[in-house]
């Protein structure tokens, strides 16, 4: 498995320090696991597969590295998590000025990340996925086993408190007045 990650990150021409930023993770901790001393748990390996789109079944052995690695530019990613936004959004019933709104964004700066023209930040995008009840591994990068918010089951993203709405009430389909 390490190597094969080893394989990945050099495949696609990155740094060590380059890959693990993207993930998440320290140098040292990828530098860890490229040497064997620790073991990628299933998490990061989708958070790999979702961030460098790859496909799961290299690390599985069943596909070979040049057929799993499918390259994906910036402005494609910006297309595709606006088009996950805005379906969420839609989904939810909001309207753009609404969660502009809620977030403290303005509606031009949400329109332009819908329509891809500008890239979402994980900051927002966490915000994003507290008012919506996403997930931001699916909001950010259209990993489906991650879109229910959230994450993991219990964690508001560091807040505190949830949210100007009540999270639990939003995210099971009743709506507390703003």
């Amino acid at each position: 498995m390490n190597n094969k990650i080893t394989k990945l990150r050099k495949h696609l021409n990155l740094s060590r320090v380059k890959f693990s930023q993207a993930i998440g993770v320290s140098n040292t901790q990828m530098r860890r696991i490229e040497i064997g001393e620790v073991i990628p748990g299933e998490q990061l390996i989708r958070k790999i597969c979702s961030t460098y789109h790859v496909d799961p079944r290299y690390f599985a052995g069943s596909v070979d590295l040049d057929d799993a690695v499918r390259v994906v530019d910036q402005e494609e990613k910006k297309r595709e998590v606006g088009k996950r936004l805005r379906e969420a959004r839609l989904e939810s019933g909001m309207t753009l000025k609404e969660l502009s709104a809620l977030i403290g964004l303005s509606d031009s700066q949400l329109c332009l990340i819908e329509n891809g023209e500008y890239k979402l930040t994980e900051k927002r995008a966490k915000q994003i996925g507290e008012v919506l009840c996403i997930g931001v591994e699916w909001l950010l990068y259209g990993d489906e086993k991650n879109k229910d918010f959230p994450v993991d089951g219990n964690e508001y993203y560091g807040a505190a408190e949830p949210p100007v709405r009540s999270i639990q009430s939003q995210c099971s389909g009743g709506m507390e007045p703003l």
